[in-house]
């Protein structure tokens, strides 16, 4: 059985990234799934970038975010009136698991 050491979260330190050269067009497409998303979601484009560097899987991730950013802006043209609470709400159920594809 694996010992749990318990650690502060300021203690805690990203990885080094994995793939330092994403695949052709990946920039391109991150670009426009923030695009969509950008009154909701304010994490820069080269963090965003890094952290795709980061992952296992960073076109299964990229395509998860897509899916995330389409339905986002779906719901947003549907309720045009949406506060910004209700956007938060509705794309923090996307991000977290509470709506599914």
């Amino acid at each position: 059985m694996k010992k749990v050491k318990m650690v502060k979260v300021s203690e805690l330190k990203f990885g080094q990234p994995r793939d330092e050269v994403l695949p052709e067009g990946f920039i391109k497409r991150v670009i426009a799934y923030k695009e969509k998303i950008a009154d909701i979601e304010k994490i820069s484009l080269e963090e965003t970038i890094l952290n795709f560097q980061r992952d296992y899987h960073p076109l299964r991730e990229l395509e998860h975010w897509e899916w995330v950013a389409n339905c986002y802006e779906d719901e947003c043209r549907k309720n045009p009136n949406m506060e910004k609470e209700e956007k938060l709400a509705y794309f923090e159920g996307l991000l977290w698991g509470g709506f599914t594809r």
